[in-house]
Formats: structure tokens, C-alpha cells, sequence
């Protein structure tokens, strides 16, 4: 028995027979569903199609429901569809399926629980109702078929209900993680420099005091680096902002690729990165500073047509007792302003 769409509606071969246990659905209910199907069912499905649609079509809830989703031709065969099936082969995984399919069905259309349980109760009505006078005349087999409809409608009313809230839960759950993810993508957005994609000038400064407050309660080293452009200006004069725009994020690209696993690179403004090295002291944020150099000023970057040459000059400043963002960006500008000066293209160490 292929069980494995019930399986993925949370209703595998395994459920079936406790919940038809429950219901009391047993190998002598078939003989009651052949009855249902041969003497009520079959001969009368016109007239119960009938009463039953009559009756919704006076709720208002069920006719701005067809008028938007179908209309009284297709539920009317819809329906019948349903009733040819009712209680035929109910200890099978189709007709677990083909139930549970009916509430997720219900959920799609945003058809309430309460008007589908209320219909459940209206057919058990219109189909005792169709029963016929001989059987009614033998009290024992009336009693045993209305026993019957009651329990195979409660079965598929559990199925349809299950399958809705499921679905339901569901959809809530992909929805929420939606939210989450957008969330996320605005928060990294919000984090972001929208041309480099680097973290940008405000993440960065609270990047680093919380770096700064790590590094003076476990006691490691902490160092930045300023990273400049060198001539960018004579770029974008050249050969135009969006030339300039291109080299920002080349260099910008280069600078990521070459940071060390918990290295943080920020575009601090305008041509100017914030590294934040944690864990580090000077002497490794001068191999760290040399390596980045040398690997943003390896390659020319093709501006209309021209092989130009860019690089950059680091300055580097190692935090020390009672730091503060700012003094410890304005320590590391002022290397970088000495990298500068000393004929760009350098790494600058303050003694």
C-alpha cells in the first residue's frame, strides 16, 4: 500500500487503523458502506445534491464563496464526486488522501471550519433523510446504516479539519520565515555599504567599541588599520564617478578577499577602509597590513581602455588602556596621514 502522500500529510499507513479504530469503522462497516452506496447514495445523488447545495445556497458566507472561487454546476459536481466516494475503500491510503486533500483545499479557498463542520452536519441530515421506507421498517439495519454515516462523515470531517489546521500551521511558518528573512536582509542592509558591500561607516564604529570592550575584558591585543586610496581624486577626474565607483569596489573586493577569518572591513568613508584585528597585536598588524598591500596593488584595473595602476597606504594603531573609538581611529589616521607623507603606496607603524 503507497502510503506516501499520506506519509508527507502527516497521515501514514500507521495512523490509519487507530483512527478507524476510534471511529469503530471495522471489517462489517463495509457492509454498511456498500448499503449506503447501493440503497441511499447511488439512486438518490440528484436529490441530495440538490437539498444539500439548496441549503448552503442560503448562507451568504457560501454564495460570495462560489460567486469568487466556482460555480453551482461545478460544486454540484464536485459534490457528487464526493458523495460516489463516501465511506467506498476507507481503510485505504487514497481515501485518507483524498480527504485530508479536502481540507487543504478548504484552508487555499479560506473556507471557515465552522461553515464546512455545519455542511458535515447538514448532509448526515439529508442523507438519513434519503434512506428508504423499507429500511427504516427494519429499526436494527436503520439504526446500523445511520450509525454508520454518522462515523464515516466524522472520519472524513477529522481528516479535512487535521489536514486544514496543518496546513494552516504551515503557511504560518513559511510566513513567518519570510518575515525573518526579509528582516535579516534589511538588517544586512542596514549594515551594509550599498556600493562595496562592505559594512559601512556607522556598523563599523560599533563594530569596534564592542571589539574594544571584548578586547579589555579578556585582555587580547586589538589593532585597526586605515586604508586609503592613493590619488583616488585624480581617478574620478579622469575618468569620472562611475569610474570611480568601479575602483571603490575593485579595491574594495580585493581588501575582503585578502582579510584573515575574523578580520571586520568597513568602507569608513569616501576612499577610506576600517579594518578591525582583532586578537592582534603590531607586529602581526604590520604582516597583515604588507599583505593587503601588496595583494590591492597587484593588478591594473582596466578604466576606458587604460591599465591604471592603483594602490593604497595603510596606517595601523594598536589599542592600549582606556581606548575609545574615536582616539583609536584618530591614532590610526594619523599613521595613515604619516603613509602618506612618507611617499604612499606604504605601511606606516607608530613607534
Amino acid at each position: 500500500m503507497d502510503c506516501s502522500r499520506s506519509t508527507y500529510l502527516g497521515m501514514g499507513e500507521g495512523a490509519i487503523a487507530p483512527r478507524l479504530a476510534l471511529l469503530g469503522l471495522d471489517e462489517d462497516a463495509k457492509a454498511s458502506s456498500d448499503l449506503l452506496q447501493e440503497r441511499v447514495i447511488r439512486p438518490e445523488i440528484d436529490g441530495i445534491v440538490d437539498e444539500f447545495l439548496g441549503w448552503l445556497s442560503g448562507i451568504d458566507q457560501f454564495r460570495r464563496m462560489v460567486a469568487e472561487n466556482s460555480t453551482t454546476e461545478r460544486m454540484a459536481a464536485t459534490q457528487k464526486l464526493y458523495l460516489l466516494s463516501l465511506g467506498v475503500d476507507f481503510d485505504t491510503c487514497k481515501y485518507f488522501e483524498d480527504r485530508m486533500l479536502i481540507g487543504e483545499i478548504h484552508q487555499r479557498m479560506g473556507i471557515p471550519q465552522s461553515l464546512y463542520q455545519c455542511a458535515i452536519r447538514r448532509l448526515q441530515e439529508v442523507l438519513i433523510a434519503a434512506i428508504p421506507e423499507d429500511m427504516k421498517a427494519d429499526p436494527a439495519s436503520f439504526h446500523e446504516l445511520i450509525s454508520f454515516i454518522l462515523r464515516i462523515t466524522a472520519l472524513d470531517m477529522s481528516l479535512a479539519v487535521e489536514s486544514y489546521c496543518n496546513s494552516r500551521v504551515s503557511g504560518l511558518q513559511e510566513s513567518l520565515q519570510t518575515q525573518r528573512d526579509e528582516s535579516e536582509r534589511w538588517r544586512e542592509l542596514s549594515h551594509k555599504d550599498s556600493l562595496t558591500n562592505l559594512y559601512n561607516h556607522s556598523f563599523s564604529r560599533v563594530s569596534l567599541e564592542q571589539a574594544l570592550e571584548q578586547s579589555s575584558a579578556d585582555g587580547q591585543p586589538l589593532c585597526v588599520m586605515m586604508a586609503d586610496i592613493d590619488y583616488f581624486k585624480q581617478v574620478n577626474d579622469t575618468y569620472g564617478h562611475l569610474a570611480g565607483d568601479r575602483v571603490l569596489r575593485i579595491m574594495a573586493s580585493r581588501m575582503h578577499s585578502v582579510a584573515r577569518s575574523g578580520d571586520e572591513v568597513g568602507r569608513y568613508g569616501g576612499e577610506e577602509f576600517l579594518f578591525i584585528l582583532k586578537n592582534t597585536d603590531l607586529d602581526t598588524g604590520r604582516e597583515v597590513a604588507e599583505r593587503v598591500r601588496a595583494h590591492v596593488n597587484g593588478d591594473t584595473i582596466q578604466i576606458s581602455g587604460a591599465a591604471v595602476k592603483v594602490t593604497v597606504s595603510i596606517g595601523i594603531a594598536q589599542a592600549g588602556p582606556n581606548e575609545t573609538v574615536n582616539s583609536l581611529i584618530e591614532r590610526a589616521d594619523t599613521a595613515l596621514y604619516a603613509a602618506k607623507s612618507a611617499g604612499r603606496n606604504c605601511v606606516f607603524v607608530p613607534d
